[in-house]
């Protein structure tokens, strides 16, 4: 299910998928390996679930705002990936999670090289291309490489999260991932590599995303009409373009904190 191969201090998982993901699928499947690494580095005092769960109290508690801002800001990170992944002209090649007082002295590097092919969430229904399937073959090649166990035990004091994308955009602006033109990742550190892939001959899943589907448009008066559109199978987000890559900083950056009892 996995490879793996030590250069220097850094190491490489290989993971096949068997079915593309999605643009609502891969960032789902990213944040949550935000979450597990969050606390199994101690990051947060408890799993994201049981957090949200213990967070419902009254604001009054002195957990609840540090929980809600995780929350909002996890929620908003979803959403924005997403948008990158299946905007047109903008082509997402790695994604990298830094812990540590800043992004250029990380106490923990991961980076995840996704597909190069990832089929659009505006296109394709979501209950048809589940996150979860992928996301336990992630977990299990995880939970299976040794070197990654080892380094992911290891706990950290408090500090920031930070998340960052490498991609291709011919886009004016982005004004959630700021632009780092003169940004390397730190090579003093180990940094595991993840690679997302399947085989090309199995990218065209057998669904029905192709069949009609109705597009209800909220901004017009008569809320019942309604544009059928055709949507094609084939059609895939992040196409190459000819604008370089350079490296994109998320304004989200999650704080870790302690549990007040």
């Amino acid at each position: 299910m996995f490879s793996q191969e030590k250069y220097n201090k850094n190491t490489s998982i290989d993971i096949k998928l068997n079915e593309p993901l999605t643009s609502d699928s891969c960032s789902k499947i990213i944040v949550e390996l935000i979450k597990y690494i969050l606390y199994q580095k101690q990051q947060i005092p408890f799993a994201f679930d049981t957090l949200v769960q213990l967070g419902k109290g009254k604001p009054a508690d002195r957990n609840f705002s540090s929980t809600k801002t995780l929350q909002n800001s996890l929620n908003n990170l979803t959403h924005q990936l997403s948008s990158q992944l299946h905007l047109a002209g903008c082509n997402v090649k790695e994604v990298v999670v830094i812990i540590g007082a800043t992004t250029i002295s990380p106490k923990f590097c991961l980076k995840v090289e996704l597909p190069s092919q990832i089929l659009s969430s505006e296109k394709h229904i979501e209950y048809q291309h589940s996150y979860r399937k992928p996301l336990l073959t992630l977990m299990k090649s995880l939970i299976e490489c040794s070197d990654f166990q080892q380094a992911i035990a290891t706990p950290l004091s408090v500090t920031n999260t930070f998340v960052l994308v490498k991609k291709s955009d011919s886009n004016p602006k982005s004004e959630f991932f700021l632009p780092k033109p003169q940004y390397y990742l730190p090579v003093q550190i180990s940094c595991f590599s993840i690679k997302l892939f399947y085989n090309e001959d199995d990218f065209n899943s057998d669904c029905t995303c192709s069949n009609i589907v109705k597009v209800y448009n909220d901004n017009q008066l008569d809320k019942t009409s309604q544009t059928t559109i055709n949507i094609d199978n084939s059609n895939v987000t992040c196409m190459e373009t000819n604008v370089p890559y350079i490296w994109y900083q998320s304004k989200e950056v999650v704080k870790g904190f302690k549990f007040f009892r």
